[in-house]
């Protein structure tokens, strides 16, 4: 028996949820689980306790229990947890609706006709209130008919559909994220055979992170469930605290679901020190009653406000200064070597992180700005698992390694015997290679050049062309406004340093000690330092000024409020309580604020923080 099943504690809540997974008698629930509050845990425990009087079962009938996760990196974690047992069918909602729809290619077509036609009477009708058809707006208008409408025309010339998130460029039978979830719920909600099929593969089905999950399709399991209440049980884990998309469900609590559901809720807080605790349990009261309890051996912790003139220029230089006083506050000196800095926006991740001069480029261009956030495009991944690696390997002067990577990669080794000469060659080659990687001024581009010129590696098509100063190839089919600023976009891109790659790369595998406010949901570190400036976000979903007292809530946001819709303040007020609940030591709230007496004053009146934790700097 694993060490899980070995923990689990009949007295728990799990018992409780593992006696909702009857597959005689199911029920579904709501699982109430605060930051912290093992979660995670609870899932793998049910699962593994369920597994042993249920798999035969389940085994003889080619069912599974399908278990949906936010990421993909929660999908491995869960999948590691359960010893990757094919019982369990772990998966992101877009992966799992694709798997739903996918066998059902002509009435993914006709949904599709239907939806694209819409699409063109839609764009038709704001052409057709333009005050000008050559403005901006009407242009792209313009150019997304003409894209719709070739669509459509080749609509019936498709024999199958595919998904595929990772690839930058989709062919024409590809489906997009946003799609294959409309699709879904489409076919969930009006289609009695869908469900029957969902219901018949998967009589259970638990939804992690149930609070982001879109609206429209939760609804539609739901709705299911409700039709089906004796053969499926749905199992929702969340927190609406912790909803941070708008996509998601408002109403997921008793009030917004059926009447014979099932509500536990797990209580304690194993993460957070108590300080930490006491925090985030006010910072959620005016919103619902749920509060949280400190695990008994978690310790106290620390919790400090520092309130900076939002006129400052130098952040980087003060933010250091912080991490000092922390370190001396707490007597950690961790707060000088290993601290996780979160941000409002990736932009200010970039510019800490000291790779902004390679990401921003890409991150404003819209056809890039996806697949820059999660490095998952061919030219992005040529540069991190190709160009990086060599380029480290050479200046480490690691012989081997580079061999070994030019072997995997290179057209130089494309043949089968290698002749001396050859191999004196590529010698002189990686040798200059090396020279130019080892200088201080050396951009991306430099390297391109150099690996391109000499047919080192095979280049993706859009760094070939904008090194021979061609246009892109007419196969990707890009109409001349879009293909420009990709150009531009990646020629601003590969002009910047060598060591800005590096720290992006980094950045995607959170090997940087910087990261995103939404970004680390679900994660935990032992010392955050969270910044909150809402002048350098430039966005209007959050406002930090609003949430802590400096400036008036607007006539929009009373009117929200009073008529209980989401607002800027209820976004912000979730999203504090996202970061503050990451920390396991030690928190340290930076706050860019033109008001810093008010600030002090709204804090204090709230009971948030103690006068000795505010901090003006």
């Amino acid at each position: 028996m694993s060490n899980v099943n070995q923990e689990f504690n009949p007295s728990d809540v799990d018992t409780e949820i593992l006696g909702y997974l009857n597959l005689a008698a199911p029920k579904s629930f709501l699982l109430f689980a605060g930051a912290g509050s093992g979660k995670t845990r609870t899932l793998v425990n049910v699962l593994e306790a369920f597994k042993l009087t249920n798999v035969l079962g389940l085994v003889s009938r080619g069912q599974k229990v399908a278990i949906i996760t936010f990421t993909n990196a929660a999908c491995e974690e869960i999948r590691h947890r359960l010893k990757h047992d094919p019982v369990f069918k772990v998966s992101t909602i877009h992966s799992f609706a694709w798997e739903l729809i996918s066998p059902f290619t002509e009435d993914t077509r006709e949904w599709l006709r239907v939806d694209l036609q819409k699409q063109i009477q839609e764009i038709d009708s704001q052409l057709s209130k333009a005050r000008s058809r050559q403005s901006k707006t009407s242009l792209q208008n313009s150019a997304k008919k003409i894209s719709v409408t070739k669509r459509l025309e080749n609509l019936d010339q498709i024999k199958s559909f595919s998904y595929s998130p990772s690839n930058n460029r989709p062919d024409k039978d590809s489906l997009n994220h946003a799609e294959v979830i409309k699709i879904a719920t489409s076919f969930i909600a009006s289609e009695p055979l869908m469900q029957k099929l969902l219901i018949k593969l998967y009589p259970i089905l638990l939804i992690d992170e149930s609070q982001d999950t879109n609206r429209e399709l939760l609804d539609a399991f739901i709705q299911t469930q409700q039709a089906h209440r004796d053969k499926f049980s749905l199992g929702l884990f969340g927190d609406l605290m912790q909803r941070i998309y708008s996509g998601g469900k408002e109403n997921l609590n008793k009030q917004g679901l059926p009447s014979d559901w099932a509500f536990p809720s797990k209580s304690d807080n194993f993460r957070c020190p108590k300080r930490v605790v006491e925090l985030i349990n006010k910072v959620r009261k005016e919103v619902d009653s749920h509060c949280q309890v400190a695990a008994k051996d978690n310790e106290e912790g620390y919790v400090r406000l520092f309130l900076v003139n939002s006129a400052v220029t130098d952040n980087f230089e003060l933010e250091t200064k912080i991490r000092e006083e922390m370190a001396s506050i707490t007597g950690d000196v961790g707060w000088i070597t290993k601290v996780k800095c979160l941000t409002l926006e990736h932009a200010m991740a970039a510019k800490r992180g000291r790779f902004d001069k390679f990401f921003l480029p890409l991150s404003e261009v819209p056809s890039l700005r996806d697949s820059v956030l999660t490095g998952e495009s061919k030219t992005l991944r040529f540069l991190t698992e190709q160009l990086l690696p060599l380029a480290d390997a050479l200046d480490r002067k690691a012989d081997f390694e580079t061999m070994r990577i030019l072997k995997k990669y290179s057209p130089l080794f494309a043949e089968r015997e290698i002749s001396l000469d050859r191999i004196s060659s590529i010698s002189v080659l990686c040798e200059n290679l090396s020279a130019i990687v080892a200088d201080k001024n050396c951009t991306i581009l430099n390297i391109v050049e150099f690996i391109y010129g000499n047919k080192i590696l095979e280049c993706p098509e859009i760094l070939s062309q904008i090194i021979t100063t061609k246009t892109l190839n007419e196969a990707f089919e890009i109409e001349e406004e879009k293909q420009n600023e990709i150009t531009e976009g990646w020629e601003a891109a590969l002009s910047s340093p060598l060591e800005h790659l590096i720290n992006y790369k980094k950045y995607l595998n959170d090997e940087l000690d910087f990261g995103t406010h939404q970004g680390v949901k679900g994660l935990q570190f032992e010392r955050v330092l969270a910044v909150m400036d809402d002048a350098a976000a430039n966005g209007f979903l959050f406002g930090y000024e609003k949430l802590l007292g400096a400036e008036a809530l607007s006539d929009t946001d009373k009117r929200n409020i009073n008529e209980g819709k989401d607002s800027g303040p209820d976004r912000t007020r979730r999203l504090f309580y996202v970061i503050c609940s990451r920390a396991e030591k030690s928190l340290a709230l930076v706050h860019y604020t033109s008001n810093r007496n008010k600030v002090k004053d709204y804090m204090l009146s709230k009971g948030w923080f103690k006068n000795e934790e505010i901090i003006f700097i």
